[in-house]
Parts: structure tokens; C-alpha cells; sequence
């Protein structure tokens, strides 16, 4: 199994980054091929230009796109992390998928309507929210997650599952609580993976 994860946080010493060393350590006790993608570590250009779709249009890539939607090619398995910012995730992310996902690669139009083309492959989201569970639902936050990443992106882009996983309530919880969110996040990859 070849599986692509995509991290977003800007910093190093975040509980996202603990959920990554967890990530990455339950995929080197498997036997899978792992490729890990850290936005801000790379600079990600989060921005769909018009140079961009004026290149597509022309049946042309840009290089940084045409990079990434190699390993997404090649990729069984992408699992994505991110805070929860302003009901989503964060911009660097959301700019991964608009770019990297696009017409003629992720999805295409029919006479029928958008038909997607990543049948075979599965996504994980894992998010991290400052607020409680219960305030969450409250909101819409949940819903607005689960619309997006799971409608608007999976099931939008042909993807066979899409699994949604959110840690509510990060700065908040005592330590105690975090390490048995980074448990629950080896058990969801574990999950994924066998």
C-alpha cells in the first residue's frame, strides 16, 4: 500500500505535529510505502491563479501541481492534517486541494454532470478543533466539516471512502486526555491501513 499524507500547521511544536509523529510511526511498523507532504515546510503555494487555469485550459500542468498529483497518482491511501480554522481547514490545505485536485485529474465533466476519478483510492481526514464536541454540533461546525471534506471533496472526486476524524477541545483537555487522542489517532491509521 503506498499512502500520501498531507500535513498543515505552522507549528512544529503543535499537537498537530504530535498527530504526525504518531502517523509516522504507525506507518513504518507497516508495511507500506509512506511519502509525507508538510505545506509550510514546502512554501505550498495555496493560490489558484489565473496563470494556473489558463495553463490547464491549455492542456499544460505547472510543475508544482504536476509534482503533486504524481504522488496522489501513486498514493492508495492520503491521509490529511489539519487544525480547524474558521470551520475548515487551514487555507494552505484547502489551496493544496483546489490546485492539486482539478478538472481533468481528480474530477471530470460529463454530459451527465462532474464525474470523479479517484475510484480505487481512500481518504483520512484528521482535524483538531479548540472547541468541545457538544459546541461543535451546536454550531454547525461538524456538519460544515462533514459537507466539505466528505461530500464536497470525496465523494465529489470519485474517492471509494473517505473517513472523518475530529479531535475536539486540543488546548483545553489536560495532557492525560491529549495521549489518549494520539492512541485513538494510531487506532484510526491502524484502521485505515489493514
Amino acid at each position: 500500500m503506498n499512502v500520501l499524507v498531507i500535513y498543515s500547521h505552522p507549528n512544529p511544536a503543535s499537537f498537530n505535529s504530535a498527530i504526525l509523529g504518531v502517523v509516522k510511526d504507525e506507518l513504518a511498523r507497516r508495511d507500506v510505502s509512506v511519502k509525507v507532504k508538510d505545506l509550510y515546510a514546502m512554501n505550498w503555494n495555496p493560490v489558484l491563479s489565473n496563470f494556473d487555469l489558463e495553463q490547464m485550459a491549455a492542456g499544460k500542468v505547472p510543475d508544482d501541481i504536476a509534482r503533486e498529483q504524481e504522488d496522489v497518482s501513486w498514493a492508495d491511501l492520503l491521509i490529511f492534517i489539519s487544525p480547524v480554522w474558521w470551520y475548515s481547514v487551514t487555507a494552505i490545505m484547502k489551496g493544496y486541494i483546489e490546485r492539486v485536485m482539478s478538472l481533468g485529474f481528480a474530477y471530470e465533466e460529463t454530459d451527465l454532470g462532474a464525474r470523479g476519478l479517484m475510484q480505487g483510492k481512500r481518504a483520512l481526514f484528521i482535524t483538531t478543533l479548540g472547541a468541545d464536541e457538544q459546541t461543535a454540533r451546536e454550531t454547525g461546525m461538524i456538519d460544515a466539516l462533514r459537507i466539505s471534506l466528505i461530500n464536497g471533496f470525496g465523494k465529489f472526486c470519485g474517492f471509494d471512502e473517505v473517513v472523518f476524524k475530529g479531535y475536539y477541545a486540543v488546548p483545553l483537555v489536560s495532557d492525560e486526555e491529549r495521549k489518549k487522542m494520539l492512541e485513538n489517532v494510531r487506532l484510526v491509521v491502524t484502521s485505515m491501513i489493514s
